[in-house]
C-alpha cells in the first residue's frame, strides 16, 4: 500500500499546474500486488522451477481501484494459473514474457468483467521477473 500511496504522490506532482478544460488527460494508478507471486512450472523432463514475479497494474481512476482491491484473491489465482501453464522456454524469451503479459492483463480484464461489467486494467507491467 505504500507504493501506490508514493505513486500517487508522484503522479499528482506535475499536475498542479494549471491544466485548461480542452487538456483534460487521464491521471493513471497504480496498484502493486504484495507480495510477489511465486508459483512453479514443470519442464518437459518433469523437472521443477519456480517463477517470481512482481505485478503492478496501470488503472485509469480510482473506481478501478476499489475493483481490484476487492478482487485481488481471485486475480492472484488467475495469475498463478496462467504463468504455471507456460514452458520454460516460453517463460524465458523476450517475447514469451511479453506475450504472458498481454494474455495476463487479457484473462484478468476478462476475469473482472464477469465479476464487475468492468475491465479496468489500462496495462499491466512486471516490475520484477525471475526464473529459478
Amino acid at each position: 500500500m505504500n507504493k501506490l500511496f508514493w505513486l500517487l504522490s508522484m503522479l499528482t506532482a506535475p499536475l498542479s499546474t494549471a491544466v485548461s478544460a480542452n487538456d483534460h488527460q487521464p491521471v493513471y494508478i497504480y496498484f502493486g500486488l504484495e507480495p510477489d507471486i511465486i508459483t512453479n512450472y514443470t519442464s518437459e523432463t518433469n523437472k521443477i522451477g519456480f517463477i517470481s514475479v512482481a505485478v503492478e497494474f496501470m488503472l485509469a481512476d480510482n473506481n478501478g481501484l476499489d475493483i481490484i482491491e476487492m478482487h485481488e484473491p481471485l486475480i492472484r489465482d488467475k495469475i498463478i494459473s496462467l504463468l504455471g501453464q507456460q514452458s520454460p522456454q516460453h517463460l524465458r524469451s523476450l517475447t514469451g514474457r511479453e506475450e504472458i503479459r498481454k494474455e495476463i492483463q487479457n484473462e484478468v480484464n476478462n476475469l473482472l468483467k464477469q465479476e464487475t461489467g468492468e475491465a479496468v486494467i489500462e496495462n499491466l507491467l512486471f516490475t520484477k521477473y525471475l526464473l529459478m
